[in-house]
């Protein structure tokens, strides 16, 4: 076997490995359930790398008369693979939290990527071809260096990148070879496992989080102050009003036991299931001597599904800090509807309690509506506000619709 045969043995298994690499990575990126911009322009990135590679293949089986234009073609889809990643690194960035566009780097990597395809409409392999590649990627890498929020963050880009550079490298100093292809495709491969290894860390810290957010919350709920006073104005109806301590214990213990069960509770449940929480809550706070108040409801729709112990808080802050604290206050309304397709929980009180509640008042209804506002962010993309006024607070819960009833 001579040196041109030995070479073109090499260019065909490193692109036939390199077809099969780059079809699975396609096909797992393809069944992700979670789509983002982010995995959109990998998956440009990888489709555009398939189709040089099939036109390289093509070339290495075609006459030699007409491989040229075969690769000529495979060159013009290896040129745009650049580009695309850089837009890949810009959306990795902006989900980091990092607020740039990158329209420069985007229009350079492009201008590189019309040099090359001007030059392999010329001569399809050639050292021109190989200097041009080196240096769009040599600015992908100025580009990950200088824009990047952590270079060690972006480790994992800087070593992938050294995959198509040496192969070009490669290509400038033996010709003859030609496993350009092979060197995007590492490139993309070890991008995807890197984007893989994110998702799987932030998928851990997210439940790490929502684990310790759920405890806490339900800590703070299932206080030793909250039952103590609980327990002690059960033992004063004994003596005031002795027909209501059987039903004030049956809430008590419904209200514990609600509360315990939320432990269980990783995911979403039915919002009927959630109103129940706050119905016991309601009727506890009612059947011990406190402050007479009326509730509300306007519910347009039901048939959607929440985070566990998001509403019952919002209603237990509502009567102890909102009508608790003020002389007037007597209302509470909840409401649920669709607007802009999300679903929309209201929780609204006419009380004054931000004017007259005491700093440990306030740190602990901090706490449950802090918890809220993390699990619905983590849980199903939602949102939680608050609005206060003379006239009273307003908490508005925003759930996604195709979240709220996916």
């Amino acid at each position: 076997m001579n040196e041109i045969e030995l070479f073109g043995v090499i260019n065909s298994v490193a692109t036939l490995i390199s077809i099969l690499l780059a079809g699975i990575t396609l096909v797992v990126a393809m069944q992700m359930k979670k789509h983002t911009r982010r995995i959109g322009w990998f998956i440009v990135a990888i489709c555009n790398a398939l189709g040089g590679l099939s036109f390289q293949i093509t070339a290495e089986a075609a006459p030699p008369e007409s491989s040229g234009v075969y690769t000529r073609f495979a060159y013009f889809f290896y040129a745009f693979v650049a580009p695309v990643f850089g837009i890949y690194f810009i959306e990795t960035e902006r989900e980091e939290g990092q607020k740039w566009d990158g329209y420069f780097w985007t229009a350079l990597h492009s201008l590189l990527a019309i040099l090359v395809c001007i030059i392999s409409a010329y001569s399809p392999v050639s050292y021109q071809a190989y200097v041009t590649l080196m240096m769009q990627f040599s600015v992908v890498l100025v580009m990950l260096l200088l824009s990047s929020k952590s270079i060690r963050a972006s480790m994992g880009f800087v070593i992938g990148i050294l995959f198509p550079m040496s192969t070009s490298i490669i290509g400038m100093g033996v010709p003859g070879i030609d496993i350009t292809g092979f060197g995007l495709t590492m490139l993309l491969l070890f991008v995807f496992f890197l984007y893989q290894m994110d998702t799987e860390r932030d998928l851990m810290v997210k439940q790490m989080e929502l684990s310790n957010n759920k405890v806490s919350l339900l800590m703070d709920q299932i206080h030793p102050h909250f039952i103590y006073n609980a327990l002690q104005q059960i033992a004063l109806l004994c003596d005031e009003e002795p027909g209501s301590v059987k039903e004030a214990i049956i809430a008590f213990s419904g209200y514990l036991r609600k509360n315990l069960e939320s432990l269980t509770n990783e995911g979403m449940i039915p919002f009927s299931e959630e109103m129940e929480h706050a119905d016991i809550f309601i009727e506890l706070a009612k059947i011990l001597p406190s402050k007479d108040f009326e509730v509300e409801k306007r519910f347009e729709i039901t048939d959607f599904k929440i985070p566990a112990l998001v509403v019952q808080p919002l209603v237990e802050n509502a009567i102890k800090y909102g009508i608790g604290m003020s002389t007037e206050g007597d209302k509470i309304l909840i409401e649920t509807k669709l607007e802009g397709g999300y679903v929309v929980i209201r929780v609204v009180d006419d009380g004054h309690g931000a004017k007259t509640e005491l700093s440990t008042q306030k740190k602990h209804k901090s706490v449950g509506t802090n918890n809220v506002k993390t699990r619905l962010k983590i849980l199903c993309d939602g949102e939680m506000k608050i609005n206060r006024s003379d006239s009273g607070t307003e908490a508005v819960i925003k759930i996604p619709e195709t979240k709220a009833r996916g």
